[in-house]
């Protein structure tokens, strides 16, 4: 993989996300959650980037070895993320985004164990996962106040987890 193309993740689209005009009176209330969504898209491109970095420079010798199984998690992890912010804007229904930000939370969880993991074997540098926590950091704390504009609804949730 060429260093200049390692941050593939799109940039943020502000045109996939207009309101139709149906939707126009909801603009107050839909705003700064998508305003807050679009910083946090644009801090996740800055971590995807370091992550993709770290995982690229763990050893991958095209066998079943551990740094390989490794990459392969950090990899998945990391791939789940954006999807998971975007989807969760394109929908109203406040279970739905709960899963979504669930589902985030689960991931960055499980790439930074595993990039912990890493670290602990001696497969990649201490100093580029701290640079990851950083920018993490930064994602998390946006990742909450985002979670925060989620309003409450009238749906149901058959499966009694987010109430």
């Amino acid at each position: 993989m060429d260093l200049n193309d390692l941050n593939f993740l799109p940039e943020w689209d502000e045109s996939r996300y207009k309101l139709g005009p149906d939707d126009a009176a909801e603009e107050w209330r839909k705003g700064p959650a998508r305003a807050i969504a679009k910083a946090m898209y644009k801090q996740w491109r800055e971590v995807f980037g370091l992550v993709i970095a770290f995982a690229e420079n763990l050893a991958d010798d095209g066998e079943e070895s551990h740094p390989a199984s490794t990459k392969a998690l950090i990899y998945e992890n990391v791939m789940i993320v954006a999807p998971k912010i975007i989807g969760a804007i394109s929908m109203d229904l406040y279970v739905l985004k709960m899963e979504n930000a669930a589902h985030i939370r689960a991931n960055c969880k499980q790439m930074m164990e595993q990039i912990g993991f890493a670290v602990l074997m001696g497969w990649a540098d201490e100093d580029h996962k701290n640079v990851i926590e950083e920018g993490l950091q930064k994602f998390r704390e946006l990742f909450r106040q985002w979670v925060s504009t989620f309003q409450k609804d009238g749906y149901e949730d058959d499966w009694g987890l987010f109430l």
